[in-house]
């Protein structure tokens, strides 16, 4: 339940907060969610990869849509690329791993902060 809500959080500020801020905002959100909303660093990770991939992968399709594909067709004639949507794919997988790293490094520093009582593993007293 936690993954589908963390999902659901990162794609609706993926979506929103570059309207506003910085694209590399939604780093920074997909951080502080899984700051907020603790779950192990794999499910983080994750939750951010789907839900901030698949909100890029949807807003430039539309994006290329609504523009007839002019712009992406000279881009990726420039990048020597077959077709358009190799560039709409790369642009998904860019938003994906960055907030995924954004989601990685917001749990990670939970995970440093808060004081675990016992732990398994041999690294961390």
């Amino acid at each position: 339940m936690k993954f589908i809500f963390k999902i659901v959080l990162i794609a609706l500020f993926s979506y929103l907060l570059p309207f506003y801020l910085p694209w590399w905002s939604i780093s920074i959100s997909a951080g502080i969610i899984c700051f907020l909303i603790p779950q192990r660093s794999f499910d983080s990770f994750n939750s951010a990869i789907i839900g901030s991939g698949l909100t890029w992968l949807t807003m430039t399709y539309q994006i290329d849509q609504n523009t007839n594909s002019f712009l992406s067709t000279k881009i990726a004639s420039l990048m020597s690329l077959s077709d358009p949507i190799i560039l709409i794919y790369l642009t998904g997988i860019i938003g994906a791993l960055i907030a995924g790293f954004g989601a990685l490094t917001g749990n990670t520093l939970r995970v440093l902060i808060t004081k675990n009582k016992k732990s398994n593993s041999v690294y961390i007293s």
